[in-house]
């Protein structure tokens, strides 16, 4: 497995969380498509005062590289309320999270560029090992103002846990899928965007045609101009109003086994390149992913 925390100067492209309304909906949804889940968790803040509800809870998809995040409210809390906010526009991918290796490093980083970040926010969930025991996973989580980021829920983190959270037997998934690759958005201004998400992880985007492309430590951030978004991307349809996460690319061990397992799902891919496909995930989920060998290079961060 390769590493999942950053060293100290290192930012990663951590997760990507779709927002659902239904968890128990969209887990069999994705145990038909070939994923093995982490279990239904409800999570929670460590607080000076003991714990408190976060008002989210999750599935999540572990991988050799990142993870994929899917939540739900199940509480009245501030972020259960943005929840709401953002599943009453679409269901599918709200939050990209980038995880640091310094997280006070990274908050001078938000502070100098005018992103006015929270306190780090420390989150625990309970998880099982893999002899029944219950642990602890946890985190520090870096989030700024909603408005400074229009595009979702865009915050920083820094894993604690590493040997918790991608513990081997939820790591081999049937479907073969093995890496978070890249996230694509569609924006107004995609240079705008692209120097701002750069300002917030401490990186320099580039443009390249008709995209602008934020390449981190590991993975990419993508941005397109919405008006131009089917050119660029023909297989995107019913599209959200701008701005919006599209979708991200993930890497197989095995397309073909993939493609044999979203098929049995009920998902059929559009063929976009050479050993890359796209497939529109239903709509308990939300969203679009690309999939091409581990390895590969995705045809839209190019």
């Amino acid at each position: 497995m390769s590493k999942q925390v950053p060293d100290r100067a290192e930012t990663f492209l951590d997760h990507v969380a779709h927002f659902v309304p239904s968890l128990d909906v969209g887990a069999a949804t994705l145990e038909r498509l070939g994923f093995r889940l982490t279990p239904f968790t409800a999570q929670q803040n460590w607080t000076p005062n003991g714990m408190v509800p976060a008002g989210m809870a999750n599935h999540c998809v572990m991988l050799r590289e990142g993870y994929i995040e899917f939540l739900t409210a199940v509480a009245d809390t501030e972020l259960a309320r943005q929840f709401r906010a953002a599943i009453a526009r679409h269901v599918g991918p709200h939050l990209i999270a980038f995880s640091t290796g310094d997280l006070d490093l990274a908050h001078g980083i938000l502070e100098s560029n005018g992103f006015r970040p929270q306190p780090p926010v420390n989150l625990v969930r309970p998880v099982s090992d893999a002899d029944g025991q219950l642990r602890e996973a946890r985190f520090s989580v870096l989030r700024v103002p909603p408005e400074t980021m229009p595009e979702g829920r865009i915050q920083l983190l820094k894993h604690h846990t590493e040997d918790i959270v991608w513990q081997p037997r939820w790591l081999g998934h049937p479907n073969g899928i093995v890496g978070l690759k890249a996230v694509l958005l569609a924006t107004a201004d995609p240079e705008e965007s692209a120097r701002r998400f750069g300002c917030f992880v401490g990186r320099v985007p580039v443009r390249r045609y008709q995209r602008w492309v934020l390449q981190l430590d590991r993975g990419a951030c993508v941005f397109i101009e919405h008006s131009a978004l089917h050119q660029v991307v023909p297989w995107v349809h019913a599209a959200k109003p701008a701005p919006w996460i599209v979708g991200m690319a993930l890497e197989s061990e095995d397309t073909g086994r993939t493609r044999e397992h979203f098929a049995a799902g009920g998902l059929q891919p559009h063929e976009t390149a050479p050993s890359e496909a796209v497939y529109g995930l239903p709509p308990e989920l939300g969203g679009f992913a690309t999939v091409l060998p581990a390895g590969a290079d995705v045809s839209w961060a190019a």
